[in-house]
């Protein structure tokens, strides 16, 4: 199964509130976009048990950045739409800086399959 979807909130930008954590409205607005990007590609695929995931990023500016903050959300929002098990059952994880067009809204590409033993 392989997704493109909106460029998500960083880990940092996830939560809001003191003593209280909730879900930012950045978050929020990103879950919905991204919810409803990845079901109208997904269709009916599911994946049971152990899977694997890969995530190209675009960039979205010239600001220094961390690849592996763009991961807990994407992996929630899979896990969320029941696309994926649980993420314990993740087994494998992959996330690398791809070049993108910077006239274009960033995006990530999504890849999830199941794992197969043995074979990475």
């Amino acid at each position: 199964m392989i997704l493109k979807l909106p460029y998500p909130p960083s880990v940092n930008g996830l939560f809001a509130g003191t003593g209280r954590r909730y879900k930012s409205k950045a978050y929020r607005a990103w879950i919905t976009a991204a919810g409803w990007s990845a079901k109208s590609q997904a269709g009916a695929e599911r994946i049971r048990g152990p899977w694997s995931i890969e995530l190209r990023a675009v960039r979205p500016d010239r600001r220094q950045r961390d690849i592996d903050n763009l991961i807990k959300p994407t992996v929630d929002l899979m896990v969320s739409l029941g696309l994926v098990s649980d993420d314990s059952e993740m087994q494998t994880v992959f996330a690398a800086w791809v070049p993108g067009n910077p006239e274009k809204p960033p995006v990530i590409s999504v890849s999830i399959f199941q794992h197969n033993e043995g074979k990475g």
